[in-house]
């Protein structure tokens, strides 16, 4: 398995749109390897975060983070249709077919450089520092090569959208009070609560506990911030089997009424 599992991961079937992503191929062309994949979930974030390079990176000196795979469907916050205007819009060339994207950087088909068995070579692009490089032969090789690692969270500076994504899926109870404090001020709040409504129903009990605690500094220190999906993600504690995080949610209830 290359995906992390999610208990409330909703599969999308996959779609062949007849579109074409390079000259003639279309995405029931791209790589056998990528195909059979999709075919085990369609798109989603990685147990194995981390792939070697040759070359220094913006993540290190010698790897390069791997997060999300686009998958063939139509939700366009992952859908590999949806991001193919980033390379254009970047000036890439057009024969870099993308599948994965961390603002800047990207994870690339590239049709420019084939294998010995006609398949693309799977390409490292930084937009931001201009760095290419080849990372593996096809996306066989890319797969094999990927390297669990955790994701380091930095004190100056935030994490991205998907970089804290990758790492609140990776987290166990040690690590997930820091990760929501990292977040605590983001002004996204919708997708910060999003993170907490998904350990509201966590199987873990010390999760759910810790994403309570974590919507209490939000209802605290940010309510005139909050959208209106607060109310129903402290419905989910105020459910919870557990007195001691009813307890909590039921003061939280009384805060936002006040």
């Amino acid at each position: 398995m290359y995906f992390i599992p999610q208990h409330t991961f909703k599969n999308l079937p996959i779609l062949f749109k007849p579109v074409p992503l390079y000259k003639d191929i279309t995405a029931a062309d791209l790589p056998r390897a990528y195909l059979d994949l999709l075919a085990e979930q369609n798109g989603g974030y990685l147990l194995c975060s981390r792939i070697p390079t040759k070359e220094p990176t913006s993540d290190g000196i010698d790897y390069a983070a791997v997060h999300e795979i686009l998958g063939l469907h139509d939700d366009p916050q992952n859908s590999l249709y949806a991001h193919q205007e980033i390379a254009r819009s970047a000036g890439l060339p057009d024969y870099f077919v993308l599948f994965s994207i961390n603002g800047s950087q990207l994870l690339a088909f590239d049709y420019s450089k084939l294998s010995p068995s006609g398949e693309p070579s799977i390409r490292h692009i930084d937009i931001e520092t201009d760095n290419w490089q080849t990372v593996a032969a096809d996306f066989a090789e890319f797969l094999r090569i990927l390297v669990p690692a955790p994701i380091a969270v930095p004190e100056e500076i935030r994490l991205t959208h998907t970089e804290g994504a990758h790492a609140f899926l990776l987290a166990d109870a040690e690590e997930l009070p820091e990760l929501f404090v990292h977040f605590e001020d983001d002004p996204d709040k919708q997708w910060y609560l999003q993170w907490i409504a998904y350990f509201s129903d966590h199987p873990d009990e010390a999760l759910r506990s810790i994403a309570c605690e974590a919507l209490e500094t939000q209802i605290l220190y940010f309510r005139n911030e909050l959208p209106d999906t607060v109310h129903t993600v402290l419905a989910n504690f105020l459910a919870d089997p557990v007195p001691a995080i009813q307890e909590l949610a039921g003061t939280l209830e009384k805060e936002l009424v006040d």
